[in-house]
Parts: structure tokens; sequence; C-alpha cells
């Protein structure tokens, strides 16, 4: 397993253990970004299953997407509404 397919494992892991783990603790329910959420964690248990089981694909640019894309689920406590908010957080 090279580092880019490492890289886009543990970032793909990283992203469906925060989604699944994300509570709402009184916000609203939202059926579109129930949605999105959703179809994030299929795409990456997808991805990281076939890089796992076939070794494909290595990509750099995959790696890196994942990557920027974990940090900012992270960085949004795994609420994906936040990621798609016009207002500015102060």
């Amino acid at each position: 397993m090279s580092i880019a397919e490492l890289v886009t494992v543990i970032a793909a892991l990283v992203i469906i253990a925060r989604i699944l783990t994300f509570r709402r603790n009184g916000s609203r329910y939202r059926p579109g970004v129930s949605l999105i959420a959703w179809l994030a964690v299929a795409a990456c248990t997808w991805i990281a299953v076939r890089i796992i089981a076939a070794g494909e694909p290595e990509a750099w640019w995959l790696a890196l997407l994942l990557a920027g894309t974990a940090a900012l689920v992270l960085r949004a406590g795994g609420n994906l509404a936040h990621l798609f908010s016009t207002r500015r957080r102060q």
C-alpha cells in the first residue's frame, strides 16, 4: 500500500467515524443535509473498501481531497450543515 492509498483510507475512515458519531443536541433535522451525510459515508466506505480490497485508486488528488474534507468535517464537529451554511461564524 502506497502513502497516497494510506492517506486516502485514513481520511475516509475519519470522515465516516465523525459523521456517524455526530449528535444533533437540539439542532433541527434537515433531510437534505442528512442525505448528503449518508452519501458521504457511503462514498467514503466504497473508496476505503476498494483501496483495501483491490489496491486502487492510487491518486494523490483523491488523498488530498479527502484529507481536506476530513479536516473540514472535524472542524465542523461532524455537522455537515456547517459546511454549507452561508453565515459567518464569530
